[in-house]
C-alpha cells in the first residue's frame, strides 16, 4: 500500500455513489458546494447496476410476453420464443447507458469523483483505500450514503436479490420464499419468462382487497401459492423447502431458491466506532430530521439509515440533506412513499389501508371502480380496479389503491393528490382523457357521492338505492 503523503483539504465529502449519493452530490453542487463522491464499485449503486434497473427489464420483459395472447386478438401472428440471453444483453445495455449518464451528470456539476473504499479516521478525516494507494482527505461536512446489502450464501443455488436478476440461463424451476415486493414481484416475472415458480407466503403484506385480487390473478396464472408454514430448508446442488400441511411434511423442489430477507445497512467497515457515531443493534445509523448523526457535521442517508429500504426514501433524503448543507430551507414533513408492485397487472398503493384508517380514528368511506367497466382497460383486455379511502366527516382522502394495467404510471398523481391534501370533491374537475384508465379514478371518487355513471346504483357507496 502506498500511503498519500498530504492529507487533502475537502468542503463536503460523500461517500456512496448509488442513488442516494450521486442526488445528494449533484443537489449540493447545484447549491454551492464543492463536492466529493467516493464510491468503491460503480456509481449507481446496487440499485442501477445490480437491483432496481435489471429487475424491471424482467418486468418489462415479462410484460410484453403476456401481451401475447392480446396480439392474437388484434389479429397479430406472434411467434411466442424467448431469448433470455438476448433480454439480459439488453439489461446491460440499459444499465450501461443509465450508468454513464451518471458519470456524465457529476461531470457537468463538476463533482470530483473518487474510486475506493472510504473509512474514518478522525470525526474530520477519512482515508480512501484503491488497490496499493491510499489516501487522506479532512472534510467539512460529510454525507454516509453507503447503502445494504444482501445476504450472499455459501451455495449456488440459493440467490440474493441481486444475483436472482443476473442468472445466465432462464431457471427451469425457482423457489421463492417471502411476501414482500421483491418475492411478488420476483414469483411474477419469472413465472411469465417460462419458469416453474412455487411461491411460499402465508399472506401477501397487501391491502386486502389488493391481496384478493392478486391471488385470484395468481391462482389464473397457475403460480403456485403455498400458504403453509416452512419448517425446513435445504440447499445442495438444488433447493427444497418443506412446510407442515396438516399435519405432515410436504417437500417441494426447486433448481433455485430465492428468499426475500432483510438487507443489512453498510456501515460496520466505516470505522463508525473509532469516532463515536452512534449505531443501532441492527447496524443502522440513527438521524434526526436533517439526516445529522449525532455528530453534527456527519450525516447519513437512505438505507445506512432506519426506515424502510426503498429508493425513493433514499432519493427524497438525499435532496433533503443536501439542501440543508447549502444553507437552504427544506420541508421536514415526511413524505408519503407510494408502494409499486410490477406483478401482472401491476400494483400501486399510497395512503392509508382501511384499517389504518380505522385505527387513526377516521370514520371511513370508500369507493371501488373495476376496470373491466373502464372503456381504455377492456379495449386492452385488463382487469383490475381502483379504491379510494376518504374521511367521511372532512372528505380528505386518506388513500388510493390501484391494481390494473398502468397502476405503476398513475400512482405519481395518487401521491400528489394525498400531499396536497385533496378532498374528494377536488379529485373531481380534472377531466381526464376519454378512453383512459385516469377516468376510473374519477369513478371511484363519483362512486362515494353515487354519482359514477358505469357502475350500479347498488355498487356505490353514496347510493340511496
Amino acid at each position: 500500500m502506498v500511503v498519500g503523503e498530504l492529507t487533502q483539504e475537502r468542503d463536503l465529502l460523500i461517500i456512496g455513489g448509488g442513488p442516494a449519493g450521486y442526488t445528494a452530490a449533484i443537489r449540493a453542487a447545484q447549491g454551492g458546494r464543492n463536492v466529493t463522491l467516493i464510491e468503491q464499485d460503480e456509481l449507481g449503486g446496487l440499485c442501477l447496476n445490480r437491483g432496481c434497473i435489471p429487475s424491471k427489464v424482467y418486468a418489462h420483459t415479462a410484460e410484453e410476453m403476456l401481451r401475447m395472447p392480446h396480439l392474437e386478438d388484434l389479429g397479430f401472428t406472434v411467434p411466442a420464443v424467448h431469448d433470455f440471453s438476448k433480454m439480459n444483453a439488453y439489461r446491460n445495455r440499459v444499465v450501461q447507458q443509465l450508468r454513464q449518464g451518471v458519470v456524465a451528470l457529476c461531470q457537468a456539476n463538476q463533482i470530483e469523483h473518487i474510486s475506493g473504499a472510504a473509512s474514518f479516521l478522525s470525526e474530520d478525516r477519512i482515508g480512501v483505500e484503491s488497490g496499493h494507494q491510499f489516501d487522506t482527505y479532512r472534510f467539512r461536512d460529510v454525507i454516509i450514503a453507503t447503502g445494504s446489502h444482501s445476504i450472499q450464501h455459501e451455495e449456488s443455488c440459493r440467490l440474493n436479490a441481486e444475483q436472482l436478476y443476473q442468472l445466465e440461463q432462464r431457471p427451469e424451476s425457482l423457489l421463492i420464499i417471502g411476501s414482500d415486493t421483491l418475492a411478488l414481484e420476483a414469483a411474477a416475472c419469472f413465472h411469465a419468462l417460462g419458469t416453474e415458480v412455487t411461491l411460499f407466503a402465508d399472506h401477501l403484506s397487501l391491502e386486502p382487497s389488493l391481496e384478493k385480487e392478486l391471488k385470484r390473478t395468481f391462482k389464473k396464472q397457475k403460480i403456485r401459492l403455498v400458504s403453509d408454514v416452512v419448517t425446513r430448508i435445504e440447499a445442495s446442488s438444488d433447493a427444497t423447502v418443506t412446510v407442515m400441511k396438516n399435519g405432515e411434511e410436504v417437500a417441494y423442489q426447486g433448481a433455485y431458491l430465492f428468499q426475500s430477507l432483510s438487507r443489512i445497512p453498510n456501515s460496520l467497515t466505516l470505522g463508525l466506532e473509532r469516532i463515536g457515531v452512534t449505531l443501532a443493534e441492527d447496524g443502522t445509523i440513527p438521524v434526526d430530521a436533517y439526516g445529522r448523526t449525532n455528530q453534527a457535521h456527519i450525516y447519513a442517508i437512505g438505507d445506512v439509515t432506519p426506515g424502510p429500504q426503498l429508493a425513493i426514501r433514499a432519493i427524497h433524503e438525499a435532496k433533503r440533506t443536501a439542501a440543508h448543507l447549502s444553507g437552504q430551507d427544506v420541508d421536514l414533513t415526511t413524505p408519503y412513499y407510494p408502494t409499486v408492485l410490477r406483478t401482472f397487472p401491476p400494483i400501486a398503493s399510497v395512503g392509508m389501508t382501511e384499517q389504518e384508517a380505522s385505527e387513526a380514528g377516521h370514520t371511513l368511506q370508500t369507493g371501488q371502480f373495476p376496470l373491466n367497466a373502464n372503456g381504455a382497460t377492456t379495449i386492452e383486455g385488463g382487469s383490475g380496479f381502483v379504491k379510494v379511502i376518504a374521511d367521511e366527516q372532512t372528505s380528505l382522502i386518506l388513500g388510493i389503491h390501484m391494481i390494473g394495467d398502468d397502476a405503476h404510471r398513475l400512482v405519481g398523481q395518487f401521491t400528489q393528490a394525498l400531499e396536497l391534501a385533496a378532498k374528494r370533491e377536488d379529485l373531481l374537475f380534472p377531466v381526464m382523457a376519454h378512453p383512459s384508465r385516469g377516468e376510473a379514478l374519477t369513478e371511484s371518487i363519483e362512486s362515494l357521492f353515487g354519482q359514477s355513471i358505469h357502475l350500479p346504483p347498488r355498487q356505490q357507496v353514496g347510493s340511496r338505492a
